[in-house]
Order: structure tokens, then sequence, then C-alpha cells
């Protein structure tokens, strides 16, 4: 079956296309929203089931010619996770003593939320990324080998390997400016 006889299934809300989908994406899904807010399991399971029905809600928006169901699916994991953990954020209260600490302390909690958020949101669009993606980015980036090592593992050439780094890192950049443009937005 091709991609744009899936979407239009999708949107008639064929049961057996939306099947489909959850069995392929659900777990992936899962990850990011995990990746992003490194919440327990009872909220990863309630943050999944609000980015189906997001999915479910907003299948009719869907633009092929920005990605495939999956990679918009993953946007969608990406943007709930983020909007948890402002949530959570915004409820934390500050309880300090002194002038000094009371402008220390909420500007160092801001600082690290949003370092953990930033963080939060590029280990997600990395797990939006195909598999092979993923693996030549943590193999320069976490592991440290050079091209050339990496290819030699894949079994493939190091030209072959610097274009998947800069297919994946373009790809990262994108991602990342429409999460915060999209944020800005809400």
């Amino acid at each position: 079956m091709d991609e744009d006889d899936e979407i239009r299934r999708l949107r008639q809300r064929d049961p057996q296309a939306w099947e489909r989908l959850y069995r392929d994406g659900c777990r992936r899904t899962y990850r990011v929203l995990f990746h992003v807010t490194k919440a327990e399991a009872a909220v990863l399971e309630e943050l999944n089931q609000s980015v189906w029905l997001a999915a479910m809600e907003t299948i009719e928006r869907f633009d092929a010619t920005r990605g495939t169901p999956s990679e918009w699916l993953m946007g969608i994991a990406r943007l709930q996770g983020l909007g948890y953990l402002r949530r959570q954020y915004r409820r934390r209260v500050f309880s300090v003593a002194g002038a000094v600490e009371t402008w220390e302390a909420p500007n160092r909690e801001r600082d690290e939320a949003s370092a953990h958020e930033q963080s939060g949101l590029l280990r997600a669009c990395i797990e939006a990324l195909p598999e092979p993606w993923q693996f030549v980015l943590r193999q320069k980036y976490e592991v440290g080998l050079s091209v050339k090592e990496i290819a030699d593992l894949c079994g493939s050439s190091a030209k072959a390997v610097e274009s998947i780094l800069s297919r994946a890192r373009n790809r990262l950049r994108e991602w990342v400016a429409e999460t915060r443009a999209a944020e800005e937005s809400a």
C-alpha cells in the first residue's frame, strides 16, 4: 500500500490504518516522550495517549510534503513532552530567604530547566530520526569515532557517512527551529 493511500485511510478514520500506524509508531512515540521528560511510566502512558489523540484530531492538517506520518507523530510527541515539562516547571515554587537568594535561585533553576528542556528536545529529535542516522550520530558524538571508523563499522564509504551526518544535522536543526517556533506561537 502506498503512503498517499495510507494517509487517505487515516483521514477517513479507517481503524486498520490507525492500527498499523499505532503498531509501527507507539514504541517510538513512547521513547521520544521518555527522552524529553524522563517521567515515570504512568505519566508517559498518559502523554502517549495524548499524542495519539492529538494525531487523530489533527490528521486533516497533516502535510505529506513536510515528512512522513511517522515523522509527524514524532513531532507531536516532542511537543507533548515539552508541554508537560513547561507545566511542571511552572508549578515549581521557590522558597528562599534573602534578596540575593531570591534572585539567584530562580535564575539558576530557570537555567537548569532550560538546559534540561533543550537537552530533552535534542534527544527527542534524535529519536525521531531514521535508525541508521541515529546510529551514525551516536557513534560520532557519543562514542567519539571518526568518520572513517564509522564507515568501517557500517561497511560503507566515508563519503556516505559524511552525507548521513550532514543530512541528520540539517534535519535536527530544522526540527529544533520548528519546535521552538511552534512553542512561541502557542
